[in-house]
């Protein structure tokens, strides 16, 4: 009579099953980047070879073409000053909120806290003419601070929402011991509360600041001049035809600070995603 697997010999077989399963996860997340990447260094004749070519000899032209046909580095440069602006009011008013409404309670708190992640429900185009016409009226048409502020819109919610789950993980405890001590509702926000919130803080900003990098529909509707690296790739896109290694090659370029951002930041992102989401 056959006896079944034990505990000890199933072990080895279902953690292959799941490295096998991540592995080709990993692939499978990973090729498209791969693909991008060494379609920017590829020469035109290869880049549109049928059946693809693997190997070939890289050479830099689509960077070189890139950054010469279209001011890239311009547009570039807009998007890291329009992120960072985003980031900074988004951070600072979102910690506010978020430290207002666990802390000072109302009645109407969730009313607020559903109100605040609503506002990431409305689809861009529904509000993209109202909103053009503002900036018409208000001379902010075509300007890095009109779509900055279009960008605080954009992230606000998703910034008050993670810092509220953030101060709802940080034990009122503290709030109420600083208190006794003689602290001000803003002194412990400032000596107790907002350092307590520096991970979700960080993992907040981290997530701003890629949801900035990386918006096009408005800084395609609301910017001309003054535009932005993901519109900018559209320089690139013409009636007839793509230029799919400068395509290619600028698109690397904008992946890039995106990367080392989340690269350099990860224990912060997870540990700031994951604040508030155990209590007890």
């Amino acid at each position: 009579m056959s006896r079944g697997r034990s505990p000890m010999e199933a072990r080895p077989a279902t953690a292959a099953l799941r490295a096998l399963g991540l592995t080709v996860f990993t692939l499978w997340s990973l090729f498209p980047i791969y693909w991008l990447v060494q379609m920017g260094f590829k020469k035109p004749l290869d880049q549109n070879s049928i059946p693809p070519k693997w190997i070939f000899e890289p050479v830099l032209d689509a960077y070189r073409q890139a950054f010469t046909d279209a001011p890239m580095r311009a547009l570039l440069l807009n998007s890291l000053q329009v992120a960072v602006l985003a980031t900074a009011i988004a951070l600072v008013v979102g910690l506010l909120a978020a430290y207002a409404l666990v802390h000072l309670r109302t009645h109407q708190a969730r009313d607020y806290e559903f109100w605040v992640l609503s506002t990431r429900m409305a689809p861009p185009v529904a509000v993209a003419l109202p909103f053009y016409l503002v900036y018409q009226h208000t001379d902010l048409l075509d300007t890095l601070w009109g779509l900055a502020l279009m960008h605080v819109v954009i992230v606000i919610g998703v910034v008050t929402w993670i810092l509220i789950e953030t101060f709802d993980g940080v034990p009122r405890e503290l709030l109420e011991a600083a208190q006794m001590d003689g602290c001000s509702h803003w002194g412990a926000f400032r000596r107790v509360m907002a350092p307590l919130a520096v991970p979700g803080l960080v993992g907040a900003g981290v997530l701003s600041f890629l949801l900035s990098w990386n918006e096009f529909f408005f800084a395609l509707i609301l910017t001309s001049n003054h535009t932005t690296a993901p519109v900018g790739l559209f320089n690139f896109v013409g009636f007839q035809s793509v230029n799919l290694g400068a395509l290619a090659a600028a698109a690397t370029v904008l992946l890039i600070p995106a990367f080392v951002i989340v690269l350099v930041f990860q224990k912060f992102l997870v540990r700031g995603l994951t604040m508030g989401a155990v209590k007890g």
